[in-house]
């Protein structure tokens, strides 16, 4: 019998999971944006200026997530983060239903039952940055583009890569400079 954890992993390395993840955190966004301003009737000012502090909430998840659970967490998920940087191309992804099962419960209690508005556009904005986040991590490992601030990025990464405790921002420099884990070039 195989166990929790194997299986989870397992599914993680499927590529369709890999892109049903996208899918699954497209439709969580709009359903979030669409439970404010459709439901909720949230001005829309209002809604864009929360879905813009859930970004902003985002560049620090990237980085605590990144850092602290995926280095340092859980066993499942220090596994699947090992074998991104044993394979950096490689399709893996959480399975697809993990972030409604983790996401949609609280969503509910907070702005369902307790009736929070302006907190689903805080998620909106939350799962737009982790929506850019991984496809710029996808890219950064796939595509070979020609802009600097690009290719910035991607040396930047594969230092990470090379140098694991060092640059956990991948979209994003300014988590590490705060914590102090930006890599610099030592000088001999």
């Amino acid at each position: 019998m195989t166990s929790p954890s194997a299986w989870i992993l397992r599914v993680s390395e499927s590529p369709s999971n890999y892109w049903a993840t996208y899918v699954v955190d497209c439709a969580m966004m709009v359903f979030f944006l669409y439970w404010d301003i459709g439901l909720r009737h949230l001005p829309w000012s209002w809604a864009g200026a929360l879905f813009l502090s859930g970004i902003a909430m985002w560049t620090l998840s990237e980085y605590v997530f990144h850092r602290w659970l995926y280095h340092f967490g859980l066993a499942i998920a220090r596994a699947g983060h090992e074998k991104h940087h044993d394979n950096p191309t490689a399709y893996l992804a959480l399975p697809w239903f993990i972030t409604p099962l983790l996401f949609l419960p609280p969503q509910q209690l907070i702005a369902g039952w307790i009736g929070l508005r302006g907190f689903s556009s805080v998620l909106a904005g939350w799962f737009f940055g982790f929506i850019a986040y991984s496809f710029l991590h996808h890219s950064l490992h796939h595509y070979k583009v020609r802009y600097g601030w690009f290719r910035h990025l991607q040396s930047e990464h594969r230092i990470h890569h090379a140098f694991p405790e060092t640059n956990y921002g991948v979209t994003m420099r300014f988590w590490d400079r705060v914590f102090r884990t930006e890599f610099v070039k030592t000088q001999r």
